[in-house]
């Protein structure tokens, strides 16, 4: 990584990378803690043998949260291989929204948020993998 407008992009989606994994942080712990506007009905869990949203929103911190986060450690230290990892999160948002919409359906408004935002990161990463090439 050379040129300071690769290493500005990747500083772009390092940051963008980080709010998104703090954000799935938050998330996973007012699923966990039934916060409001987190507390969901439980009857569309009962398929899959749970009662609460607790394993949920484990799974929201670790599995999002934690490839958002990979990908942006690899960002901010400047790997080449930065843009791998944030289409690797990308895929791994991608099947936990597919799991959205299979099991609740098209009615959270985060949902669609969580779609855009998710736009928002392959368009940064492409943009990271281009300038890196340069």
């Amino acid at each position: 990584m050379t040129t300071f407008r690769a290493r500005t992009a990747q500083r772009v989606l390092a940051a963008y990378e980080t709010i998104f994994a703090t954000s799935a942080l938050v998330g996973g712990v007012c699923l966990i803690a039934g916060a409001p506007g987190f507390q969901l009905p439980t009857d569309v869990l009962a398929p899959f043998g749970l009662s609460t949203w607790v394993l949920p929103g484990a799974a929201l911190i670790v599995a999002i949260g934690g490839s958002l986060a990979w990908a942006a450690s690899a960002a901010w230290r400047g790997d080449r291989n930065a843009p791998g990892f944030g289409y690797a999160a990308s895929v791994v948002l991608a099947g936990w929204l597919a799991i959205q919409f299979a099991v609740l359906g098209f009615r959270e408004p985060v949902q669609w948020l969580t779609l855009g935002l998710l736009c928002v990161l392959v368009l940064l990463t492409r943009f990271v993998q281009r300038a890196v090439r340069r």
